[in-house]
C-alpha cells in the first residue's frame, strides 16, 4: 500500500466516500435504518430526527472551561441523511460543550452547535455517561478518550455492510 492509498484510507468517510465491498447487494432503506439504530456503546444514543438518523455520544465531564465550573456536558453527534434512490447515506458531524444538560431531543442541532467533518479525539474525565443508559461514575482516574471514529466507524460499517455508500456531507 502506497502513501496515497494510506492517505485515502485515513480520509475515508471524512473527505472521501466509503463504498461497500464488491458484491455486497444494497439492502432496503428499513434495513439500513435498523443497522444504524442498533449502534450502541457507553454514552451512545441513536434515534431519528427530522427524517435523519442521529448517532450521538454524551457525557458529563470534569470541567475545564472558562466558567470554572466543576463539570460540563459534552455532546457529539453524526446525522445521516439516507437516500434510498442512490443507496447512500450522507453524514455531517455536530458538537457542543455546555454548562447545562441538553434535554431529550437536544440533538436537533440548533444554533451553537459546531458542524463539519470533525476528526481527532478528546481526553476527558467522565463523571457520568449520559444517553439512554445513564450511569453515574465514568472512567477511572486515567480518564476516557472520546474519538470521532467511535461514532463514524460503526456508522460506516452499518451503511457499507448494507450495500450502501457512506458520504461525508458539507454544511
Amino acid at each position: 500500500m502506497g502513501l496515497f492509498d494510506k492517505l485515502k484510507e485515513k480520509g475515508r468517510g471524512i473527505v472521501t466516500a466509503a463504498k461497500p465491498a464488491d458484491g455486497v447487494e444494497a439492502q432496503p432503506l428499513e434495513q439500513v435504518q435498523q443497522r444504524l439504530l442498533a449502534i450502541s456503546g457507553k454514552g451512545i444514543e441513536t434515534g431519528s430526527d427530522e427524517g435523519e438518523v442521529v448517532i450521538s455520544w454524551s457525557a458529563k465531564v470534569a470541567g475545564a472551561g472558562a466558567g470554572g465550573g466543576e463539570y460540563e456536558y459534552l455532546y457529539r453527534a453524526i446525522r445521516l441523511k439516507l437516500d434510498e434512490d442512490e443507496h447512500s447515506a450522507s453524514a455531517l458531524c455536530f458538537k457542543t460543550t455546555t454548562e447545562a444538560e441538553v434535554g431529550s431531543g437536544g440533538f436537533s442541532a440548533s444554533k451553537g452547535w459546531e458542524k463539519g467533518q470533525h476528526i481527532g479525539s478528546e481526553s476527558v474525565q467522565v463523571i457520568a455517561w449520559l444517553g439512554p443508559h445513564r450511569t453515574e461514575g465514568g472512567a477511572d482516574e486515567r480518564g476516557y478518550k472520546f474519538s470521532w471514529s467511535d461514532l463514524r466507524d460503526p456508522a460506516i460499517e452499518a451503511v457499507t455492510g448494507a450495500g450502501w455508500t457512506y458520504k461525508p456531507r458539507k454544511f
